[in-house]
Order: C-alpha cells, then sequence, then structure tokens
C-alpha cells in the first residue's frame, strides 16, 4: 500500500472513531423524557415534556438516587390538594442522597410543592412553588442547598420551612408575596410573605418590601439581604443611607451586628442569630424633617373663640385602641401563615 493510500485510510478511520465518540456522547446525554408521574432510581438527567393535570397520587415525582437532574420543562405539576402530599420528592429512605437539581417546574396543589429529605447539596432553580396547602419549598436534613429564582406565593403556611439540622441553605432572587428579590442564607429557618407592616417605628418609615421568618430549630441563624425602590424610598420621605433593616416581634428592634445598606444595589442586609419567634424583618429609615413653616401669633380672643373642650372619652383612647388592634392583627396574620 502506497504513502498516500495509508494516510487516507487513517484520516477515515480516525473520522469515523471521532464520529462514533460523539454519537455516544450525544446518546448518552439526551436526558430521558417523562410525561406523567413516575419513581426515578437512577442518576442521570429527566425532563418533563406535558403538563400532569390533578394527580391524586400522594406523590407525583419521586426521586430515589443521588447525581440527578429533574428539568420540569416549563410544565406544571398540579395536585389534588390530598393529605401528605409532594410533587417533586427527593428522598430515599434506604440511603443519603446528594447532588439532585430539580428546576424551571411549577408545582401546585400539593401539601409541600419540593420537598428534599435527608438530600445534601441539592439545587431548586427556575421553580414555582404556590397555592400548595403548607409549603412551597419543604428541607429536612438537606443542608448546603442552593435556590435560585424560586417563586413561592400563597401557600397555606411558609414559602420556605427548613428544618432538621438543615444548614446553610442559599437563596437568590427568593419571591414570596410580600418581596420579589429577597436573598439569604439560612439554616433552621421558615420564611414567608406577610401583610403590611406594623407600625410603631417612631421617626422611621418602611419602604415596602419585608419578608416574615421564624426559627425552627435551637441553632437557627439567618443572613438575610432585602431589595427596596428608590420611589418607595421618596414616597416614604426616608433618607435612603439611613436604611437598615428592623424586625417587628411584638415591638420594633434593630437587629446588632452586620446590618447595612447597599445604595448601589438597593439592598438592605442583615444577620440575624436565634430567630426564635415568628418575625417581620423590613428594610426602614430616618424620616427626613421638613422645614417648618412659621406659624402665625394668635391674639387671645382667638385662641379663647377656637379652643375646644376634649373628655376622657375622647380621640386619645380610641388612637391607642387602634394602634394595638392594628399590630395584635399584624402578628396574628404572621403566625397564621
Amino acid at each position: 500500500m502506497t504513502a498516500g493510500r495509508t494516510v487516507g485510510v487513517c484520516v477515515v478511520v480516525l473520522a469515523l472513531a471521532v464520529a462514533g465518540v460523539a454519537g455516544t456522547a450525544s446518546a448518552q446525554s439526551a436526558p430521558t423524557p417523562i410525561d406523567s408521574c413516575r419513581t426515578i432510581a437512577d442518576d442521570g438527567q429527566y425532563v418533563l415534556t406535558s403538563d400532569i393535570e390533578n394527580s391524586s397520587g400522594s406523590t407525583c415525582v419521586q426521586i430515589l438516587s443521588s447525581d440527578v437532574v429533574f428539568d420540569g420543562g416549563g410544565h406544571t405539576i398540579e395536585g389534588a390538594n390530598a393529605n401528605e402530599s409532594v410533587g417533586v420528592k427527593v428522598n430515599n429512605s434506604l440511603t443519603s442522597l446528594s447532588n439532585v437539581t430539580v428546576k424551571n417546574v411549577t408545582t401546585t396543589g400539593w401539601t409541600a410543592g419540593v420537598y428534599y429529605r435527608d438530600a445534601q447539596n441539592g439545587t431548586v432553580e427556575n421553580v414555582n412553588a404556590s397555592a400548595n396547602r403548607r409549603h412551597g419549598v419543604l428541607l429536612r436534613a438537606a443542608s448546603d442547598t442552593r435556590l435560585e429564582n424560586v417563586t413561592a406565593v400563597e401557600n397555606g403556611r411558609w414559602s420556605l420551612y427548613a428544618v432538621g439540622n438543615t444548614t446553610d441553605v442559599l437563596g437568590t432572587r427568593f419571591t414570596t408575596r410580600s418581596t420579589d428579590n429577597a436573598s439569604f442564607r439560612a439554616s433552621d429557618v421558615a420564611l414567608t410573605g406577610v401583610g403590611p407592616s406594623p407600625g410603631g417605628l417612631e421617626n422611621r418609615s418602611t419602604v415596602g418590601q419585608r419578608i416574615g421568618a421564624a426559627g425552627t430549630g435551637g441553632n437557627s441563624s439567618l443572613r438575610l439581604g432585602v431589595g427596596y425602590d428608590e420611589r418607595n424610598v421618596t414616597e416614604a420621605n426616608v433618607t435612603e443611607s439611613s436604611l437598615r433593616m428592623w424586625r417587628f416581634e411584638g415591638n420594633w428592634s434593630k437587629p446588632s451586628g452586620v446590618n447595612f445598606v447597599n445604595v448601589k444595589r438597593n439592598r438592605v442586609v442583615a444577620e440575624v442569630q436565634g430567630v426564635d419567634n415568628a418575625s417581620v424583618f423590613a428594610p426602614a429609615g430616618d424620616v427626613e424633617t421638613p422645614t417648618p413653616t412659621p406659624t402665625p401669633t394668635a391674639t387671645a380672643t382667638e385662641t379663647a373663640a377656637n379652643t375646644t373642650t376634649t373628655s376622657s372619652d375622647d380621640g386619645p383612647g380610641f388612637g391607642v385602641a387602634l394602634a394595638l388592634v392594628a399590630v395584635l392583627a399584624s402578628a396574628l396574620a404572621l403566625l397564621r401563615r
């Protein structure tokens, strides 16, 4: 065989070998399609190809293996609000799991939309876990889980419920009904949206966004970032540089330690140790005092003519009662969520 023919044969063989390797790699990387509730027992990639509606099962997608990527493909997994039901559950009662990703899916109508149990280093990404009976995302003994771009609104109890020594949960772009861009590092903490912020901040005002939090274990901790809109700062007549995180648990207080505003990112960040009681966290700042307008001096006759006697049954007592009712109603609304 001549040298030219030898080179040609080698090139053809090499091209076929490369094509074969590429084809094998492509076949191995293609995700397994799913179009109904099922159990995933092997590692690999899986993709949902259609919505699942009104499922009456206790668990729709059960993941039993580590190293799994479950891609919802933008579809919805809808339950029938059955007791103790789960949309996507990551748990194997025989062994701990790790490195499981659930992404691009909506879970609604379950007791918990997404549930990780005894599963470490997981990722919940681009997930809408809303309108579930109890929790949007439930983490139990699931440390080092990352939540990225998760929306959890109108759930019966908590948007996120991390319990059972679940430490170092990292969240970015976390949306509840009262904040649309929260970030956090949490250990054994529950988070949810809340109603309007309670009053009672003397010479200060909140600026819109807020979130409710409660500890679920003895070593709970929370580093929390909450965004704000400059328009709300202006409308509240607040000095932006004075913004800090404030905490309401019957009374307002400012968490000590790390607590600052990043005016370039429109964000207030604080670290909270021991989140024992249900609390509301909200950015608040000093209200700017307007320059007073001089008041004309009234004559003695005018003062006497315009003086009104107020009995002990008038405004002051009624105003205090209203304030107390407002505070209690806000606290009750938080606890019910």
